[in-house]
């Protein structure tokens, strides 16, 4: 089922279409193909010349200001993957004709490609590279004479704003001078990415050719340290990163909100660089909403909730003959019927077996898959009761017992345990005080099972905003609830319906990643072997923080860390994801 940001999104979209064709006119341009990418055909020589560009990394600097370059005068400056930047290009023109101009470019001597308007981070599509939004001038605003590579009488020329083209422009022998703000993504729609080292050749264009150029306008990408781009995936439970034995990490994204299909990128250098492994042979299966994941010797599960329930698993670099290729995708669990939210968790069991929670209409479900891949019998949890249930998270414990939380929609949140022969225990009440909203179904955190003490951690937020603890001893026996932290956590930061934060377990203390209420900045906070929370401190500060999960790795060092994955502020579009650690001892 796609999110209201999704329905309204593909609203959008046709609406746009449906105003292009019908404005459209015959001929060359971005108008002819400005849903697609197909590369024009208008190689002639025009009446134009490029006679200089410069490149601004500086973008919110004024239009016809003499600062914040990137490099100098018809320099190749390096631009960053997914962070805005402005092309500002001198042209001659040689005759008097009204005119358009658009802009073209080719990655690494490639095909021309028409450059199209889509904003970021949330556009209504996801090309490679766009015209964007840029709030320091208006579309039309009249440029000045900055670049000193024409000696042609100054004609004019103009700001470019989220527009493909131009405004019009009429002068023969003159120079104009047109500046445009643009990004280079690091992946887009279809699953195309950019990587470091790309050159980016740009030439301007009207429907009598392309410009011809005295000096070609050119960048080169870098995609920044810690940089992983894409979208996250929505409602997520536990998704990585995983680590590899021999020390590579894994994490689930999707490369653009335009184009919600299943990638797996894996960081062989500690989390500084990602890229997508076995992209050819990815899932079918879209549409990422309720999406969790559980790690088993060299495996990466998936339990993917849409319409249906689906099942994939992923190989890491540890598999002996398989190593980095999808093992099982599009595998078929269930079909609950439509549940209000999307939801999704998975444990893995040390014999091999999987056991999958999924929403359903009113309740939440759960089936076991054995280790030959065999999925058992459907059981409905909670049937006998009034309430809708949702929010499900798992976590695996000792005997191969799994830990269960889930949330009621009248404030309630539950916990039960399913033993290792798929027994379900009876339940019992945590909490009574979460809000009540749709958006507010994900109110529990990932479950933390804490090995030496065989105890469960299940953290969530209440209605006041705060996040709160309760601890499950061996004997089942729940403990009383403590505050986690003085500050609020975001809820539902953009149509997640769930609490912006995630926990684990290090070192036999709970740790935790939440988002604050109102700054977006990333805290962390950990409690002591005891249980007593430490006061909370800052992690990851100027950001809009939107998602964050994470895992226990080993880093460099080879000592464990917190490592995350966090989305600093896309509002549902992508290119903002990142990676982090919190290393604990220090």
């Amino acid at each position: 089922m796609p999110s209201r940001r999704r329905v309204a999104l593909t609203t959008l979209m046709l609406a746009m279409s449906a105003a292009l064709n019908a404005s459209a006119q015959p001929g060359p341009g971005p108008s002819a193909n400005i849903v697609g990418h197909a590369p024009s055909t208008t190689d002639s020589a025009a009446s134009c010349h490029h006679r200089a560009f410069r490149v601004r990394a500086d973008f919110e600097a004024a239009l016809n200001a003499d600062t914040g370059w990137a490099g100098a005068l018809d320099e190749r400056a390096t631009v960053t993957a997914d962070q805005p930047f402005r092309l500002r290009i001198e042209l001659e023109t040689g005759s008097d004709l009204a005119r358009r101009f658009w802009l073209q470019y080719r990655r690494n001597d490639g095909a021309w490609t028409d450059i199209e308007a889509a904003d970021v981070p949330y556009p209504l599509l996801t090309p490679p590279v766009s015209v964007v939004v840029n709030e320091e001038y208006a579309h039309g605003d009249r440029s000045e004479d900055l670049l000193p590579g024409s000696r042609a009488a100054f004609g004019g020329g103009a700001g470019v704003v989220h527009e493909a083209t131009t405004p019009p422009f009429t002068g023969a022998g003159v120079q104009s001078e047109w500046e445009w703000p643009l990004v280079i993504r690091r992946y887009a729609d279809g699953a195309a990415s950019n990587d470091t080292g790309d050159r980016f050749q740009f030439r301007m264009v009207d429907t009598r050719g392309a410009c011809e150029a005295d000096v070609a306008p050119a960048v080169t990408l870098q995609v920044p340290a810690f940089h992983l781009g894409g979208t996250f995936v929505e409602t997520p439970g536990p998704i990585g990163p995983w680590q590899a034995f021999n020390g590579d990490l894994y994490f689930v994204i999707e490369p653009a909100e335009t184009t919600n299909v299943l990638m797996m990128v894996k960081s062989s250098d500690g989390g500084r660089s990602w890229r997508e492994v076995d992209g050819a042979h990815r899932p079918a299966t879209d549409d990422l909403e309720g999406f969790a994941t559980a790690f088993a010797a060299d495996t990466v599960h998936m339990l993917h909730q849409t319409a249906q329930v689906w099942h994939h698993a992923f190989r890491t670099s540890d598999h002996p003959t398989h190593p980095d290729t999808w093992a099982v995708r599009d595998e078929p669990v269930a079909a609950p019927g439509k549940p209000p939210t999307q939801v999704a968790a998975l444990a893995s069991r040390s014999d091999g077996s999987l056991v999958g929670v999924y929403g359903g209409p009113q309740r939440i479900h759960y089936r076991i898959r054995t280790r030959d891949g065999q999925w058992g019998a459907e059981t409905v949890i909670d049937a006998d009761t009034a309430r809708g249930l949702s929010g499900p998270m798992l976590a695996t414990g000792k005997h191969d017992v799994v830990h269960l939380a889930y949330t009621g929609n009248d404030g309630t949140a539950w916990y039960r345990r399913i033993a290792a022969d798929g027994q379900l225990s009876p339940r019992q009440q945590l909490a009574d005080n979460l809000d009540t909203g749709e958006g507010d179904v994900g109110s529990i955190l990932p479950l933390v099972y804490l090995p030496d003490t065989d105890s469960v951690a299940v953290l969530y937020r209440t209605a006041s905003g705060h996040l709160w603890e309760r601890r499950i001893d061996a004997r089942a026996r729940i403990g009383k609830a403590t505050r986690v932290s003085e500050r609020r956590v975001v809820q539902n930061a953009v149509d997640s319906d769930q609490t912006g934060a995630d926990a684990i377990a290090l070192d036999g203390k709970v740790q935790v990643l939440f988002i604050e209420q109102g700054t977006g900045s990333i805290f962390h906070a950990a409690s002591t072997a005891a249980g007593q929370w430490q006061p909370a401190g800052l992690q990851v500060g100027d950001v809009n923080a939107q998602w964050v999960r994470g895992r226990p790795v080993r880093n460099a060092d080879g000592r464990q860390v917190y490592g995350f994955v966090y989305d600093a502020g896309s509002n549902g579009g992508s290119g903002m994801n990142r990676y982090g650690e919190v290393d604990p001892a220090r």
